[in-house]
């Protein structure tokens, strides 16, 4: 009975929506997606008493103390397996939802692919070092990968095909996550953490360490394909080429778009950008185009 009432609470989407989620489903319009909790109950290191969510008029999230995803499907009819959970940017401060998230699915979805928006959280609330907020979030990635993948027959996703994409900070936690993954624990009481968080590939566009040049993330032998999207002139640029050069060390598969023009936003997906051809709105069609030379069927 206990197991039955977890997997309820579990595969359901709020009840209620809270006053911060209805404000950005009503800036965002008719068709917006429920977001689903991370956790049916308090995630682990829930901060008590957290200040509340805010959203500002330009759908960009703040305050988050409770994790959710937000799926943005293609049509059933459309459907081609895959999907890429969505991590916006914001200095970990923050989530440009609408620039990162929205915009995404938008160019996705025609393509037949999911895009799951990760809602992880930030701070403030959360009063932490840089490399504290790393492992909170690493902790609601990896648990949105293992969510996706419970829900993926559900969703017409293959459970093969998952990816995660990130921007700026969601750049940095997507990159943390494709070097610290785990293949789950199958003695785990709840279903969902026996799956594994590995992504299936891991993008980062204009990836960002607090400004720092060097590779912080040690990767691994299985760490899985990673796609970087940068602009000469967002400093440091060696960040995204050391990353791509301690991956080949490992026999990794891994690609470096480079481009002069963009800055920190090279790879946002706004629609003037998408509609003129602008070169650094390109990749998702060359991030699908790379991972199918690399056999992986997309």
């Amino acid at each position: 009975m206990r197991r039955l009432l977890y997997l309820l609470l579990a595969t359901s989407a709020f009840a209620e929506l809270t006053p911060s989620e209805r404000e950005l489903m009503q800036q965002l319009g008719p068709g917006t997606p429920e977001p689903i909790l991370l956790w049916p109950d308090k995630p682990p290191q829930f901060l008590e008493n957290a200040a509340p969510e805010v959203i500002k008029d330009n759908q960009t999230i703040q305050s988050v103390s409770v994790p959710t995803i937000t799926p943005y499907l293609p049509p059933k009819e459309h459907r081609n397996g895959m999907a890429i959970v969505v991590c916006a940017g914001g200095g970990y401060g923050g989530h440009a939802w609408k620039t990162h998230v929205v915009y995404a699915a938008q160019v996705f979805n025609p393509m037949g692919v999911a895009v799951i928006g990760l809602k992880y959280r930030t701070r403030p609330p959360h009063i932490l070092p840089n490399e504290g907020i790393q492992a909170l979030t690493l902790l609601d990635a990896k648990r949105a990968m293992r969510l996706v993948r419970h829900r993926a027959a559900e969703w017409g996703i293959d459970p093969a095909k998952i990816g995660v994409a990130g921007y700026s900070a969601g750049a940095n936690l997507a990159m943390n996550l494709a070097a610290n993954f785990d293949l789950g624990d199958p003695q785990a009481a709840d279903p969902i953490d026996r799956l594994s968080s590995r992504p299936d590939f891991a993008v980062g566009l204009g990836t960002w360490h607090w400004r720092k040049p060097q590779n912080p993330f040690v990767f691994k032998l299985n760490s899985p394909p990673v796609f970087l999207v940068h602009a000469t002139t967002d400093k440091p640029v060696e960040i995204a080429t050391n990353i791509i050069a301690d991956l080949k060390k490992l026999g990794v598969p891994a690609r470096l778009d480079l481009h002069e023009e963009g800055g920190h936003g090279v790879g946002n997906l706004i629609p003037q950008r998408v509609k003129n051809s602008f070169p650094g709105a390109q990749w998702p069609k060359v991030l699908v185009e790379w991972l199918g030379s690399l056999g992986m069927g997309f």
